[in-house]
C-alpha cells in the first residue's frame, strides 16, 4: 500500500533545519519566520508519525529516524538536480537574453523578435530593462543595447552601432502656442523635457543659442513621449518615434539636428555565443533597416 507523500516544501524545510540544526537559522535562510519552520516540521512529523528532532533550549538534534529520513531526502534532491540541470542547459541553448530599455524593446526590438521567432520558433527571449542604470552588469545578458555616443569604433564587446539623429518634437497645440514653426530660434519660455540634468542634450542640439528654458526631468522615455503628446513640453526624438510623427500626435517644427548619438550593441560574451544566438545576430545584420530614417 502506497503512502501519500507530504508536500515537497516540508521536506525542503526539514532538510535545511537538519543541515543547520537550528530552526532559527533555517528560517533566516528560507526567508520565513521561525514559527513557520516549526509548523512545517511539526506537520511533517504528524503526517509520517515519526519524531524527527529532539528539541532543546538552544539547539535541536536529529533523532535516529530523523537521520535516516535526511539521507533519503538528500538522495532524492540530488537525483532531481541532475535532470533539472540538464533541462537548464538545454533551455540555455535556446534562450537569448537581451538588455534594452522598454522604449527600444517596444519600438525597435519587439517587431524584430517576432519576425525572427517566425523563422526560428525554438528561440526564447528574456528581456532586461535596467540597461542604462549605473549599476547595470553586462555579465548577465547575451546582448545589450545601450544609448550613447556613436564613435564608429567597433571592437571588444562593442559589436554594432545604430546612429540616430536627435531633433525636437512637440504636440501640435504646443507648437502653435509658441509659434515654433514660424520662429527660427527656440523661445526661452518653451518647457523642455529631459532624461536627466547631467547630460544636457538640449544645449548640444541648440548650440547656436544660450538656453534659459525651464527643464523638467522625466527619466522614463515612454513617459516623456506621453508627456510631450499631452503638451507638457518639447522632447528630443529619434527615428523610433516615427509612428507619433506619422499620426500627427507629435510634430517636428525646427530644423536643428544633433548627430553623434545612437544605440550601441554590446556582446559581453561574444566568444561563447550559442549557434542560435549567433544566428539572431547574423539575422539582425541583414534585417530591413526600418526606424533608421525618419520623415518629418
Amino acid at each position: 500500500m502506497k503512502h501519500r507523500l507530504p508536500p515537497l516544501d516540508r521536506f525542503k524545510v526539514f532538510e535545511r533545519a537538519a543541515a543547520l540544526l537550528s530552526f532559527t537559522a533555517a528560517a533566516q535562510e528560507l526567508c520565513v519566520s521561525k514559527g513557520a519552520v516549526s509548523y512545517q516540521i511539526r506537520m511533517l512529523e504528524q503526517e509520517i508519525g515519526v519524531q524527527l528532532f529532539k528539541r532543546g533550549v538552544r539547539q535541536v538534534l536529529l533523532t535516529d529516524k530523523g537521520q535516516v529520513l535526511l539521507k533519503s531526502v538528500l538522495r532524492a534532491f540530488a537525483e532531481l538536480e541532475g535532470p533539472l540541470a540538464q533541462f537548464a542547459r538545454h533551455d540555455a541553448h535556446r534562450t537569448i537574453r537581451i538588455a534594452a530599455t522598454t522604449y527600444v524593446a517596444a519600438r525597435w526590438l519587439s517587431p524584430r523578435v517576432a519576425r525572427f521567432s517566425g523563422k526560428s520558433p525554438e528561440a526564447s527571449f528574456i528581456f532586461q530593462h535596467s540597461v542604462n542604470d549605473d549599476d547595470f552588469n553586462l555579465d548577465g545578458v547575451d546582448i545589450a543595447i545601450r544609448w550613447g555616443a556613436c564613435t564608429g569604433k567597433i571592437g571588444g564587446p562593442r559589436w554594432k552601432e545604430l546612429p540616430m539623429a536627435l531633433f525636437a518634437v512637440g504636440s501640435p497645440a504646443l507648437v502653435e502656442k509658441y509659434a515654433l514653426a514660424r520662429n527660427p530660434i527656440l523661445p526661452g519660455e518653451v518647457p523642455l523635457l529631459c532624461e536627466d540634468r547631467e547630460q544636457d542634450l538640449w544645449a548640444e542640439l541648440f548650440s547656436g543659442q544660450v538656453l534659459s528654458n525651464p527643464r523638467h526631468v522625466i527619466a522614463d522615455a515612454n513617459v516623456r513621449v506621453q508627456a510631450a503628446i499631452a503638451g507638457q513640453g518639447l522632447i528630443t526624438a529619434d527615428a523610433m518615434m516615427q509612428m507619433e510623427l506619422d499620426t500627427g500626435l507629435l510634430v517636428s517644427p525646427l530644423n536643428q539636428r544633433l548627430t553623434g548619438y545612437g544605440y550601441i550593441f554590446m556582446l559581453p560574451r561574444k566568444d561563447v555565443l550559442t549557434p542560435l544566438q549567433r544566428s539572431f545576430l547574423d539575422w539582425l545584420e541583414v534585417e530591413p533597416a526600418d526606424h533608421e530614417t525618419v520623415t518629418v
